[in-house]
């Protein structure tokens, strides 16, 4: 929820002009650097769900658990988002920094 709610906090447009990467870089960087060095040791630090697939793709985690990490990862997300979503204005929310195709293409 943390790392969802800090990194697209970071990548929304809170200022004119062209979005500057390496804050959002940073962002997510020590938001991930934090989180590991916070609650690591309760997960072995399962943030992403890519980092638990790799540890059932290497026989590493049992698919029992590795599901219900995924699945707690993924309703993080979507509550991180939520989150974001409530506290941030309309004018500054637009579409959560999704990215999408130009219209002009």
């Amino acid at each position: 929820m943390f790392y969802v709610f800090f990194g697209l906090g970071a990548s929304l447009k809170w200022a004119s002009g062209p979005a500057n990467v390496l804050l959002i870089a940073l962002a997510f960087g020590l938001i991930l650097a934090t989180m590991v060095q916070s609650v690591g040791h309760v997960s072995g630090a399962h943030i992403n769900p890519a980092v638990t697939f790799a540890f059932l793709i290497g026989s590493q985690m049992s698919l029992f658990r590795a599901i219900f990490y995924i699945a707690a990862q993924l309703l993080g997300a979507v509550a991180g988002a939520a989150v974001l979503y409530g506290v941030t204005p309309a004018a500054i929310r637009g579409n959560l920094a999704l990215n999408t195709v130009n219209n002009n293409l």
